[in-house]
């Protein structure tokens, strides 16, 4: 296991290998049943929604901005 880890230590690498194998329906099986791979796999949405949310205010402000000095 140290192996894997050391040759996927790229956050980037690791999400591409992660994808491969979660291809596997037999992965996918494992994964699932373990609580905390499942718990990871459950909270990875609101994360990616929670590190959206801020990048869509700032790119609206600017907008809303416009908006309220041509009223």
């Amino acid at each position: 296991m140290d192996e894997i880890n050391d040759r996927v230590a790229d956050a980037a690498v690791a999400a591409v290998v992660t994808t491969d194998y979660l291809r596997r329906s037999a992965v996918v099986l494992n994964t699932t049943t373990d609580d905390t791979s499942r718990r990871a796999a459950d909270e990875a949405p609101l994360d990616r929604f929670s590190q959206w949310v801020p990048s869509v205010h700032k790119s609206a402000t600017p907008q809303s901005q416009r908006m309220e000095h041509s009223a």
